[in-house]
């Protein structure tokens, strides 16, 4: 079998001495949508933080597109195709949205970066509304917009999102992962944690339930919203 697109495999580590992951596994391909649910404490965010090159792994590799990249700063993994958008803190407050985006930009040496900021205007409209307004000004979800289209500006291969549809309302949500799946339809592998399970699973490819920071259940998003046994134990009966 092929190997996956992006694979953080067996990884063990946490902060500290203390591990929060154990042996734990995390694959999306190209175009997929990839979420990690679960309960409170799980390890979820600290397993895609662990993808991401942000703590030390005891254990495990991370591959992407078949290179080892287990020993890369996440500043080298950004140059290599990944985008990660953190809960918080995650804009720039008193800079505009335009400057934001050019933020997102600043790697780039191609010299096509106007393109991809119409591409991010193009699916976040009210961006482009608000372009020349300070970002700090905005409402939490045309927030999330601004950061994801940030993570966009760096032409990802892949877009790691923590918990995007965190504090915004149900309305809001559904239009987050509407644009999430946008993002995926161009090719882009999305890898996502998300607190609203039964949401974000209907949405995605492959689910991740993770326990105590390790694999319980791993499947397409159909198979676990159908499955008894998590629909009782993580997504409220």
């Amino acid at each position: 079998m092929a190997e996956p697109f992006l694979i953080g495999e067996n990884m063990t580590g946490g902060y500290g001495p203390v591990d929060i992951l154990h042996s734990c596994t995390i694959a999306v391909e190209p175009g997929e949508i990839a979420v990690i649910v679960g309960p409170n404490g799980a390890g979820k965010s600290t397993a895609m933080k662990a993808v991401f090159g942000m703590l030390t792994l005891r254990q495990g590799t991370v591959r992407l597109a078949g290179e080892d990249i287990t020993g890369l700063t996440p500043q080298a993994r950004v140059r290599k195709g990944m985008g990660f958008v953190p809960q918080t803190s995650n804009i720039f407050t008193s800079m505009t949205v335009e400057e934001n985006l050019e933020m997102g930009a600043f790697i780039r040496e191609d010299g096509q970066v106007a393109e991809t900021m119409e591409q991010v205007y193009g699916l976040f409209p009210i961006l482009r509304e608000k372009r020349h307004q300070p970002a700090g000004q905005l409402s939490g979800g045309q927030r999330q917009q601004v950061a994801v289209g940030r993570a966009l500006m760096t032409r990802p291969k892949v877009l790691m999102l923590d918990e995007p549809t965190a504090g915004v309302s149900p309305i809001v949500m559904d239009e987050l992962f509407d644009r999430i799946i946008e993002i995926a339809r161009t090719g882009i592998s999305i890898l996502m944690v998300e607190q609203n399970a039964r949401q974000a699973l209907e949405i995605a490819h492959k689910g991740y339930v993770l326990v105590q920071g390790a694999n319980r259940y791993t499947d397409t998003g159909k198979a676990l919203l159908a499955d008894p046994d998590v629909r009782k134990s993580f997504l409220g009966g």
